[in-house]
């Protein structure tokens, strides 16, 4: 779960600007925060909203987290590291930090970037009263500078450890390089590795999720649900099934071939999913390196004689695509400890679908699992205090000078209605316009 995000000189963020979802003293909505059981943990929200308008800078807030968990992850993109331009900042290091709780801990990773690389990159394990070190490191002329927290091991672990940091090179996280060189001595590291890797979800508008039939294939009850939740958001769609297609039919790159295939190890049969020209398709590899390829179609029934009818996934609506990428995802928040961030959640869609969205996710709470949803939207009907509390809502502003800044609805104190006074501009973060008669055109 995210606690803060801070940024600095990244994408249209100037000064350091940051983000909590560390929950406030509200008793509003009491299911919709991961609540402190002990003196030093940390309350943490399960949701957030953040709103905005055109090129105000909330695609940015969730593009710089992206940004950190590509590099956290092992690969350093050049192309996506873009500092602040409306000032003489290009030179100064960008900053990207995120505080974070999994598996009842709570870290805070950051790094300092440039387009040539890593700079400075540290993990703290933390609580609400003190910041523990696990390793920070620095970036000099001379190479990679390390300092180290506890160390559990002999003097051959820290040796090794020693050997990783220093070989890692500036366009590595040492999060990635000390799991991908199986380290040892400071476990924290992979804890924390693992929750960029497995447990934070990053959805964009371009983003195709992996398929609801490849998720509920061979699970009658998962199957079930998906077939209530279709029902449920209207769409016409009775079910989602895999339909295995000819290979011949499938323009496959030999390079994502051989991809797929060079996972064949051990004599082991598996499956994965990969998007081609377009399509989500499913590849069933067996133990000996043969495989078939299957694609999801949705079912529909005809009204009249009750018969089902296969319509491919071209011919629904954009909308019933993008619903049908996020219910996989509501039934992963509801059977997992998993963290989603969506940029636009309601592209596409009808306005109350994302109402609906946000409603059934809380509808599946529960107090003992920690999850998180947090999304991007112009949807101001969300803007109810009988649906969310006023500290899970962010509005993002561009200043004069062109950079965004990030306030909190908590911080107005909000008891009227919450969304006219969004509508007439009590938060900011809403677009002005000149009078029409000014247009000269």
């Amino acid at each position: 779960m995210i606690l803060r995000a801070t940024f600095e000189n990244i994408y249209s963020i100037k000064d350091e600007t940051q983000i909590s979802f560390v929950a406030g003293k509200s008793n509003a909505h009491p299911s919709h925060v991961s609540r402190a059981e002990k003196r030093d943990d940390i309350s943490v929200l399960k949701a957030g909203i953040v709103y905005g308008a055109n090129a105000s800078g909330k695609s940015n807030v969730i593009k710089a987290i992206a940004l950190l968990q590509q590099i956290a992850n092992g690969s350093f993109p050049q192309s996506k590291v873009e500092p602040f331009k409306l000032a003489d900042t290009e030179e100064k290091n960008s900053k990207v930090e995120i505080e974070f709780k999994t598996k009842g801990k709570c870290f805070a990773y950051g790094m300092e970037f440039t387009i040539g690389g890593i700079k400075e990159e540290w993990l703290f394990e933390i609580n609400s009263r003190t910041d523990k070190e696990v390793f920070t490191r620095k970036i000099t002329a001379a190479g990679n500078e390390f300092t180290f927290g506890k160390v559990d091991g002999n003097e051959e672990t820290f040796m090794l450890l020693k050997f990783i940091a220093h070989s890692t090179p500036s366009d590595s996280s040492f999060l990635s390089e000390y799991v991908r060189r199986n380290g040892k001595g400071l476990e924290t590291i992979r804890m924390a590795k693992n929750w960029f890797a497995d447990g934070l979800k990053i959805i964009f508008p371009s983003t195709r999720l992996q398929g609801i039939s490849f998720l509920t294939e061979n699970n009658e009850e998962l199957q079930e649900t998906t077939r209530s939740l279709l029902a449920y958001f209207n769409t016409g769609i009775s079910d989602v099934r895999l339909y295995k297609i000819k290979k011949e039919d499938v323009n496959l790159s030999s390079d994502l071939l051989d991809n797929i295939l060079s996972k064949a190890k051990n004599g082991k049969a598996y499956s994965m999913a990969a998007t081609v020209g377009g399509e989500m398709l499913l590849f069933e590899v067996n133990a000996n390196g043969g495989y078939e390829i299957y694609k999801q179609k949705a079912v529909h029934r005809n009204l009249t004689s009750g018969t089902e009818v296969v319509f491919d996934l071209s011919e629904e609506s954009d909308g019933s695509i993008r619903l049908l990428d996020f219910i996989p995802m509501l039934i992963d928040l509801k059977q997992n400890e998993v963290d989603y961030l969506i940029d636009e959640i309601d592209r596409s869609m009808h306005p109350m679908l994302s109402q609906k969205i946000l409603e059934c996710y809380f509808s599946g709470l529960e107090s003992g699992r920690d999850t998180q949803l947090i999304f991007s939207t112009h949807e101001c009907n969300l803007l109810n205090l009988d649906l969310i509390r006023a500290d899970e809502v962010w509005f993002v502003e561009k200043g004069k000078d062109g950079a965004s800044h990030l306030t909190s609805l908590a911080e107005f104190k909000p008891r009227e209605d919450v969304r006219k006074g969004y509508l007439l501009g009590r938060y900011g973060a809403i677009p002005f316009f000149a009078p029409i008669s000014q247009l000269k055109w």
